[in-house]
């Protein structure tokens, strides 16, 4: 049995280590999920503003109607573009930007000067130089399918790549009428594409740190388990060699046996009084109520329980202290001695609880005793030197059911459950399980 104590000690206390070594592991895992998360939206408002700024250029082209720039040697005339040029009173060439041929030149110098990478696309484009690659396809795929859908991302190997929708706007149909586009359709996109080696050092730096801080976890984990298990192994051997030596002076203390033993008689009867109230308390309730239960039901005679429960007794504590409820306890346990009869168990079972055993009493029997009792406490005044208080008291009943019940708790949770309906229903009231 002591070995067995041990046991359950140890697995407990390596339970316990588990448990909060599991909690301390979700949490690290959690703060690198949060901690990825955070950063690859971090890259995504990134492309979203850069997403942005173009189309802020483009509505500032389309609501100019398309902008003209006279003919350089580096321009070239939009030939996907219908009137894509015009000449100036002096005969100048000038050549017409809409608002699709300024992102993509815009495009192609910031790809030439910087980092980032842009690029204007679409599934049917008109221009060669902007058909979708596989990213961008598989985009612009899921903008047909998911049309509430503004954005789409994927984290590859060394770039953030990013599509946001363009809608069709008036502008556009000027190149694309014949496609049959229509107004507020989404037949293309702007690509931006970001360099992330800053995101996979700081990835790869805190998959880094928790797989240290797991790692120091786990050691510390298994160290606290080693020095438990060898602390409670150790306590448990000096405990077998102090019995050892207990043993050896059995023969010394023979001679007091019977002293001791007499002595824990009386101590177990004085253990069996509530010292308040005089009256039996809750341990010598359950072992007689035990025996009671057992006779009962192997004779198949009946028996009832009542569970007393002084109302609003900590309003009584709080107004008049704890002496005068104490008095309170007193006078009420000896008005429940009085009304039952001799053959009947009473006890305190704790606070301002009682409860009443009755042999050979149906629940009927019962509630008559209980209301009989309920009257006497409400009618009379509680008087003393030190208070005049009305008391009143709820009850709760329930019976042997010789059929279901298998202990006496199966009784006792009934008659709690029906104290507690009497105080639901107002307390100062007598309520009878229904079970």
């Amino acid at each position: 049995m002591k070995s067995f104590n041990k046991s359950v000690i140890i697995f407990l206390f390596l339970l316990s280590i588990l448990f909060g070594t599991t909690f301390i592991l979700y949490y690290i895992n959690i703060s690198k999920i949060q901690y990825v998360e955070l950063s690859e939206k971090s890259l995504k408002q990134e492309a979203i503003a850069h997403f942005q700024n173009m189309i802020d250029t483009r509505i500032w082209n389309a609501e100019h109607g398309g902008i003209y720039v006279k003919a350089n040697s580096s321009l070239e005339l939009n030939k996907y573009l219908k009137d894509n040029h015009t000449f100036t009173k002096d005969n100048e060439l000038l050549i017409k930007i809409n608002p699709a041929w300024m992102t993509r030149q815009i495009s192609e110098i910031a790809n030439k000067n910087g980092k980032y990478y842009y690029k204007i696309t679409s599934l049917n484009p008109i221009n060669p130089n902007n058909k979708a690659d596989a990213f961008e396809t598989e985009a612009l795929n899921y903008f047909k399918t998911n049309k509430n859908e503004k954005y789409y991302t994927r984290i590859e190997d060394n770039s953030f790549n990013f599509m946001g929708s363009l809608e069709v706007k008036r502008a556009c149909l000027e190149c694309h009428a014949e496609q049959d586009y229509v107004l507020g359709d989404v037949r293309g996109g702007l690509r931006v594409t970001i360099p992330i080696d800053n995101y996979n050092e700081k990835i790869m730096l805190i998959k880094s740190n928790s797989l240290s801080l797991t790692a120091a976890v786990i050691f510390i984990a298994l160290f606290i388990s080693v020095v438990v298990v060898y602390f409670i192994n150790s306590i448990y051997k000096r405990q077998e060699t102090i019995e050892l030596l207990n043993t050896n002076l059995e023969d010394k203390i023979k001679n007091r046996t019977e002293e001791l033993e007499a002595s824990v008689k009386k101590l177990n009867e004085l253990a069996t009084i509530d010292f308040l109230t005089k009256i039996p308390n809750r341990r010598y309730f359950f072992e007689l109520g035990n025996k009671l239960f057992s006779l009962a039901k192997r004779d198949k005679t009946e028996l009832s329980l009542i569970i007393i429960d002084v109302d609003f007794f900590k309003k009584i504590n709080d107004e008049y202290g704890h002496f005068i409820g104490d008095e309170v306890l007193k006078v009420v346990s000896q008005t429940i001695q009085n009304t039952i009869r001799s053959s009947d168990l009473v006890a305190r079972i704790g606070g301002e609880e009682f409860i009443v055993l009755l042999n050979e009493t149906s629940c009927d029997g019962a509630y008559i005793i209980a209301e009989k009792l309920r009257k006497i406490v409400e009618e009379e005044n509680y008087t003393s030197e030190a208070f005049d208080i009305s008391i009143t008291i709820s009850m709760g009943i329930s019976c042997l059911n010789n059929k279901d019940d298998n202990e006496l708790d199966d009784i006792l949770i009934r008659a709690d459950e029906a104290l507690y309906s009497s105080k639901r229903n107002g307390r100062n009231r007598v309520s009878i399980s229904k079970a």
